[in-house]
């Protein structure tokens, strides 16, 4: 893939996520307008959070699926690929049906044991062993639409699976305005059966249109299928490491009071906003041109590619976790302060959000780096950082969570990922034989130094608005928009005093861009 298109594939995607984000704000506002930091809400995020944690099962088939389904591609005929498809298809699907049926049936021990502060109260120990029983069902659309999703990406068509988002959040939406305050949250709980299954539904018109359809095929001695199965198993050990942080936090939040669990995964979702919009992208669209490099043997290339894309994730990432730090009450208070959410929900949330902002960073670079070792076929190393990282967050969540509490808990989870993330540097770097890592220290020193001079500015522009307007809605609107005007100009200037190689490259494309456009 050239540069060009990889930079275009990455716009779309990025579109189609902010406009996702934009309506999962919407949702998120929503949420906490009709049900607050209430119990309602923290058993609807537990029950969330169940799924996300057996989701990575199909994350883990998607991001296997594609490389080996890529070689089908080039060496197979369409018939073959269209086989192996609905083998992988049907096989997941009766797994997934296996797995269901047997959360359904244990979710009342489920719920006993990773919630164990909802036992002191039977209505919300039984509302939460209730919904997280229907949120299970949503598990068959996704181990679906992973499948579809691995097909449209092998065949470098990034259009459907970024519009997932949206579509699911429309529903999410309407469901919110126009059903909430009928059905609460159980209600709320089919909805989101019914959002997945719109996320499944969006991808098979694009998928039929590359000419596969439904076949009744099951084999499970089929050879392709094995070292499917082979390279999964560490994935999602790896990728579930993540979801299982996340459910550790929860355990340890739901002891502490009312709200936590709820606070929690609000402040999860702002500190993933730039994350998914920026870095996943940006890894998804790096990840088939690497696994082509590595196919080719050019490593070179696989070298300058990935830290190409590096230095680019860490332009975005470095800026907008110190700006979400240093604006993290007015942003809170525009999207959440209403309704049930009230002053003391935004300082609480915003104590979390503050200590979640370092592993923003941590994780845009460390999901490329984990792409990075799939596209060479290790999947183990990824595996073990993982998990040696959930090991880490697990001993910082006890000792921090009884002096920071929910804020501790955030901690924790930044700590875990900075360490994981250094660590699969210097290993990649050993296993490629030069990842040049002094050049991506020094480059990241220049963002980090332009990104405190922006940070110290906005600071100011916060405390001089405040002082002179005080605080209400008109005035974190003005404070969020004034800073992210002046304090990106301020950022620009100052990265492009670094004289930084990616930045220099994206300015000379967009000038080449703007110049085509004026002449046309």
């Amino acid at each position: 893939m050239t540069q060009n298109k990889l930079i275009k594939n990455s716009l779309i995607i990025i579109i189609l996520t902010i406009i996702g984000k934009i309506l999962a704000f919407i949702r998120d506002a929503l949420i906490a307008s009709k049900f607050g930091m209430s119990y309602a809400t923290d058993i609807y995020m537990f029950s969330l959070g169940v799924v996300y944690l057996l989701t990575t099962i199909s994350y883990g088939l998607t991001t296997t699926f594609i490389p080996i389904h890529s070689d089908f591609i080039e060496k197979k005929d369409k018939e073959e690929r269209n086989k192996f498809v609905n083998n992988v298809t049907n096989v997941t699907t009766l797994y997934t049906t296996v797995i269901i049926v047997i959360g359904i049936v244990f979710a009342y021990f489920i719920v006993m044991i990773f919630a164990p502060g909802f036992k002191a109260n039977p209505k919300v120990f039984s509302d939460s062993v209730y919904i997280t029983r229907i949120m299970l069902l949503s598990l068959v659309f996704v181990s679906l639409q992973s499948v579809f999703t691995g097909v449209l990406q092998a065949h470098n068509e990034f259009f459907e699976p970024s519009a997932m988002a949206t579509i699911s959040n429309v529903v999410y939406i309407f469901y919110l305005v126009f059903f909430a305050k009928q059905f609460g949250i159980v209600g709320f709980a089919w909805a989101t059966v019914l959002a997945f299954l719109a996320q499944f539904a969006i991808n098979v018109p694009k998928y039929r249109m590359l000419g596969y359809g439904y076949r009744p095929v099951l084999d499970f001695k089929d050879e392709s299928l094995k070292k499917l199965i082979i390279l999964m198993i560490p994935v999602i050990i790896s990728t579930s490491t993540a979801q299982l942080s996340l459910f550790a936090n929860r355990f340890f939040a739901t002891t502490i009071y009312e709200g936590a669990v709820s606070a929690l995964d609000f402040a999860n979702k702002l500190n993933s906003l730039v994350y998914e919009v920026f870095a996943v992208a940006i890894s998804m669209v790096v990840y088939p041109s690497l696994s082509s490099f590595i196919a080719k043997d050019n490593k070179l290339e696989y070298k300058k590619s990935l830290i190409r894309a590096v230095n680019i994730i860490l332009l975005i990432m470095v800026p907008a976790a110190v700006a979400m730090a240093i604006l993290r009450v007015p942003i809170i208070s525009i999207i959440f302060k209403r309704g049930a959410f009230d002053s003391n929900a935004v300082m609480i949330t915003g104590s979390a959000l503050l200590f979640y902002c370092p592993a923003m960073i941590a994780y845009g670079v460390r999901d490329l780096l984990n792409k990075a070792f799939y596209s060479i076929k290790d999947t183990k190393t990824p595996m073990v950082n993982s998990l040696i990282g959930v090991v880490i967050n697990i001993v910082l969540n006890y000792i921090l969570v009884r002096f920071m509490h929910v804020a501790g808990l955030t901690f924790a989870t930044s700590i875990s990922a900075i360490v994981t993330t250094i660590a699969l540097i210097y290993i990649l770097n050993r296993k490629i034989n030069g990842l040049d890592i002094k050049s991506m220290c020094t480059t990241f020193t220049k963002i980090l130094a332009a990104s405190a001079f922006m940070g110290i500015c906005i600071w100011f522009i916060n405390n001089i608005i405040i002082r002179y307007l005080g605080d209400s809605l008109k005035t974190n609107i003005m404070i969020v928009g004034v800073s992210a005007i002046l304090g990106g100009a301020i950022y620009l200037v100052a990265i492009n005093m670094f004289n930084i190689k990616e930045f220099k490259d994206l300015t000379s494309m967009a000038k080449r861009k703007l110049l085509k456009a004026r002449n046309s």
